[in-house]
Parts: structure tokens; C-alpha cells; sequence
């Protein structure tokens, strides 16, 4: 029997604790600031609430740091000072965040007391504390001895995982945040245009949705590539040009560079075609 205990009570712990759990993974329990978030996160994994860091430190084989990013090294920090100076052992323990831009190097020198440090990151919004990670894609780094329990752990689930190298975090966190979050920023971008044609903003998502989950599925299940479409891939010229002088200032320059990026894969698309004249409308404000 395994037994995880979280330092976090908010919803990456919750969520992770009630996913996780199983006849096999047992909840040890649960620290947080507030102890009502912790007894709370308790309750729901039939676990126990602690009142101090050390309790679940010492309860359990692999702790869960679940804290927002800014705390992750504090906690540890707190951690490294029991073991050093008050002589809690962590022989064998692994620690584990699930930060996605940073890495397991956030638990320095915890191989110095037996320690395994590592990072998990479920590629998924996490938005409540009870998110179903069914299926989700993890993402993980650290010490070999502690990434190949955590695959174990996964994969017992039946989730895909893959390994980084601690020096990608960064720019794999920015890939995800381009999306997810920045994809919510491009739907506002065609939900105010809508708007400015009159429609209300719930009408507007209501006409885009159809769209939206069509085309994103067909990326899904084709790639990119083919499930490229539109004026930019045709080749249209007169629409991208008229597309454009609806558009100013910083709205305008967005569009355009993500018209480039469209343009960019159009000519994978269609290598044999003749893309010059989109090229230079694209590329005017790059000079």
C-alpha cells in the first residue's frame, strides 16, 4: 500500500487525492494554512486532517506539495529545516509538485537526506476541487526512482504520460498556456467583433461554438495541417486584405501575426503553391 499525502488543500490536491485513491493507494491526509481546508479535503478522502507539516511528512511515502508555485520552495525550505536541524527523516520519501513551469529542481538537496524529488503536471485545467482527471495527459521530471512511481501510479490509471527534462518546464508551461488560456483570449477577439456587428455576447458565443468544437476536433483527429482552412489557405488574397481593414491598432497586429503562423502551415499544405503575394500583405509591419 502507498500512501500519498498532500501539503495544499485547494484543488489541485483535492482533485489529485480523489483521483488517485484506490484499493491499492491509500490517502494519508492532508496539511494545509487553514485547517478547515484541510479537514475538509480529510473528509472527502476518508483521510486525516494535520496540523502541522510534519505529521503528513512522516505519515506518508509520497508527499504532494500542491501549493500555489510561489510557496512550493518555501515548503520545502520548511521541510529541508526540520529534517536538518530537528532530524525528521525523509530516507526513501518522494516529494512531488504539480507546478507545470517549474521543475523538480525546486526540491534541492533532497537526495543529500534520501530523499526523491519530482514534478507532475496534468496537462488540464484543473477549475474545482473535484476535477475528473480521467484520461488526462501527465507530464513528469526528477530523480528515476521517483518518475518511475509516478508512472506507475498513472498508468494504473490509464493515463498517458510522458517524461521531460527539468530544463523544458518553462517553455512546455508556455505551450500549454498558448492552449488554453490565450485560446480564451482569441475567442473574446471574434466574440467583440461579433458584438460590433450587433450581436450580444451570448449570441456571439452561441453562433461560434459550432465552429469552434468542429474545428478543434479536426485538429485533434487530423492535425494541423489538414485541418487547415480558410482564406489563408486558399490563398485569397482580396478577403485577407478586406479582413484586415476591419481591423487597427493592436487587433489588427494580431490577426496578422496569427495569420502569418496560418500561413506558415498552409505552405506545408500546399507546397506547391504560390503564396508570395499573402507573404508580402503579412509581412509589411515586420520591416
Amino acid at each position: 500500500m502507498v500512501r500519498l499525502g498532500f501539503i495544499g488543500a485547494g484543488k489541485a490536491g483535492c482533485s489529485l487525492s480523489r483521483y488517485l485513491k484506490s484499493p491499492r493507494i491509500s490517502i494519508s491526509g492532508f496539511y494545509s494554512k487553514t485547517f478547515e481546508h484541510a479537514k475538509q479535503a480529510a473528509d472527502d478522502t476518508q483521510s486525516v486532517a494535520f496540523s502541522d507539516f510534519r505529521q503528513v511528512v512522516s505519515a506518508s511515502d509520497m508527499i504532494f506539495v500542491t501549493t500555489p508555485d510561489s510557496i512550493i520552495s518555501r515548503v520545502w525550505q520548511q521541510i529541508e529545516q526540520a529534517a536538518r536541524e530537528e532530524g525528521q527523516s525523509l530516507e526513501g520519501k518522494i516529494f512531488c509538485h504539480c507546478s507545470g513551469s517549474l521543475s523538480s529542481k525546486v526540491f534541492e538537496g533532497a537526495e543529500t537526506f534520501g530523499a526523491f524529488p519530482a514534478a507532475l503536471h496534468p496537462m488540464q485545467a484543473i477549475s474545482g476541487r473535484d476535477t475528473d482527471l480521467k484520461g488526462t495527459f501527465f507530464t513528469a521530471d526528477g530523480h528515476e526512482r521517483a518518475v518511475k512511481a509516478l508512472l506507475i501510479l498513472l498508468e494504473e490509471k490509464g493515463n498517458p504520460v510522458a517524461v521531460i527534462s527539468p530544463e523544458s518546464k518553462k517553455k512546455y508551461h508556455m505551450a500549454a498556456a498558448a492552449a488554453s488560456n490565450l485560446m480564451v483570449g482569441l475567442v473574446q477577439f471574434a466574440v467583440d467583433a461579433l458584438t460590433e456587428c450587433g450581436f450580444t455576447p451570448d449570441l456571439a458565443l452561441q453562433m461560434l461554438e459550432p465552429l469552434m468544437k468542429g474545428n478543434l476536433e479536426n485538429i485533434c483527429q487530423k492535425g494541423t495541417i489538414q485541418a487547415l482552412t480558410g482564406p489563408v489557405e486558399r490563398g485569397d488574397l482580396p478577403t485577407l486584405q478586406v479582413h484586415l481593414s476591419e481591423l487597427s491598432g493592436e487587433k489588427r497586429e494580431i490577426y496578422r501575426l496569427l495569420s502569418k503562423q496560418v500561413l506558415k502551415i498552409a505552405q506545408k499544405k500546399h507546397a506547391e503553391q504560390d503564396y508570395s503575394a499573402l507573404k508580402t500583405i503579412l509581412e509589411e509591419q515586420d520591416q
